[in-house]
């Protein structure tokens, strides 16, 4: 049962909506219809859930597609989430994020404040973009990749051709402040991309790559910090709690 205590008065909730239990909607958000809320979610002031696609401007026999967000989420004031995408439990968002339509998400990923994901994307568990990240059309993000802010992925390889081609970024990458990836790359697995970097060329896995453009400087198991130790692949080596599956609370 939906507790309407939680419902704002000033939310407007349309037709066919169903909303788990205990699901908070604060003051002045829309939430459209075949809009599916998981358990405990909380959507905050202003935010926009199921925002319709261009059809919905020109077509007024458009039929909304399907919208779901998963249990235990945070999705954080002004962000705007358009129909037709799927999000995983344990979602968090900033705010003023915008996710784009046909956008896939997995579980327990977060997306920081006013990031940009332009749809049509696929992404993974335990994925973490920062803050001001922008994510062009058609890229897929692997498992426990973390994208920090200012990062941009491209699309267009001869624009504004518009014949599409997006970024893979593969598990466990680390993508720095700052970082341009030009279309059509592969990022590999647990490499490294440092901040500033254009990247211009496929990233082999494991591999560090910087510069404008970007050049490849070594392999990640080379890099130290202040005392020595190896920090990469970072998933050996991460043992602060971060409440992945392989850690342990302490």
């Amino acid at each position: 049962m939906v507790n309407e205590s939680r419902i704002s008065a000033t939310a407007k909730i349309y037709e066919n909506v169903n909303l788990g239990e205990n699901v908070s909607i604060a003051e002045y958000a829309i939430i459209y219809p075949n809009v599916k809320i998981g358990a405990s979610t909380f959507i905050g002031p202003y935010c926009i859930i199921g925002e319709p696609v261009m059809n919905y401007y020109n077509n007024p026999e458009h039929v909304f597609a399907s919208t779901n967000i998963g249990k235990d989420s945070v999705i954080r004031s002004h962000s705007v989430i358009y129909e037709d995408v799927f999000i995983g439990d344990g979602f968090q968002t900033g705010h003023h994020v915008t996710i784009r339509e046909k956008t896939k998400i997995g579980c327990n990923c977060s997306v920081g404040t006013l990031s940009d994901l332009q749809g049509y994307l696929k992404i993974g568990d335990y994925v973490r973009l920062h803050s001001n990240v922008h994510i062009g059309r058609l890229t897929t993000i692997e498992d426990y990749v973390w994208i920090y802010p200012y990062v941009v992925t491209t699309n267009d390889p001869l624009p504004p051709m518009g014949d599409l081609a997006g970024c893979t970024i593969r598990k466990f990458a680390q993508i720095a402040t700052g970082a341009i990836l030009l279309p059509g790359l592969e990022i590999g697995e647990n490499s490294l991309v440092g901040a500033g970097t254009i990247v211009t060329k496929n990233v082999p896995a494991y591999s560090v790559c910087v510069g404008v453009p970007g050049k490849i400087k070594g392999s990640v198991t080379d890099i130290k910090d202040k005392n020595g130790n190896e920090v990469y692949p970072w998933k050996e080596h991460l043992t602060k709690y971060r409440g992945y599956p392989w850690q342990k609370d302490n």
